[in-house]
C-alpha cells in the first residue's frame, strides 16, 4: 500500500487503506454492525465486549475515529457511525465477503471473518474485483449478496 493517508475530517474518501489503519477499521466495523443491530448509538461496554478489549481501548479509538470524521461519539451516550464512515465500513465489509466467498468457493476453504478481514483489507481494489469476478462466474455469488 502507498498511498498516503489523509488526516482528518478533511478526507472524504472511502478506500479504507486510504483513510484508516487495519486496526481502526475492525472498530469501525463493529460500531457499524452494532450500530444496525441496534438503530442506536452504541455504548463503550457493547463494543468493548464484542472486540474482547478493554473500555478504555474503545474510548481512545471512538476519539481517533471523531477526528477521522468516521463517527460521532459523545461521552456517556455512546458512538454512532457518520455517513462517511458508513461508506468505509461498508467497504471493509464488502472487501471481507469476498475474500470468504472465493476461498470458500474456489479453494474450498472456511476462513474466519478476522482472516478475510485482514486479507480483504490489503488486497488492491483490482485483487478484490478479480476475486468479485471469479467467485461471480463460479458460483452465482453476486455483488447484491454484499
Amino acid at each position: 500500500m502507498s498511498a498516503t493517508r489523509q488526516s482528518g475530517r478533511g478526507c472524504s474518501c472511502i478506500h479504507p487503506e486510504t483513510c484508516i489503519d487495519r486496526h481502526q477499521g475492525r472498530y469501525l466495523i463493529a460500531v457499524y454492525r452494532l450500530t444496525r443491530s441496534h438503530d442506536e448509538r452504541v455504548r463503550t461496554g457493547t463494543v468493548s465486549d464484542r472486540l474482547e478489549v478493554s473500555p478504555a481501548s474503545v474510548t481512545e479509538m471512538f476519539d481517533r475515529l471523531e477526528s477521522e470524521g468516521l463517527v460521532d461519539y459523545e461521552k456517556q451516550k455512546g458512538v454512532t457511525v457518520t455517513a462517511r464512515g458508513e461508506k468505509v465500513a461498508r467497504e471493509l465489509v464488502r472487501r471481507q465477503r469476498v475474500v470468504r466467498a472465493f476461498f470458500d468457493s474456489e479453494l474450498g476453504i472456511t476462513l474466519s471473518p478476522e482472516t478475510g478481514y485482514r486479507i480483504g483489507f490489503v488486497l488492491p481494489d483490482e485483487g478484490i474485483d478479480r476475486l468479485r469476478k471469479l467467485v461471480d462466474d463460479s458460483s452465482g455469488y453476486t455483488r447484491s449478496d454484499e
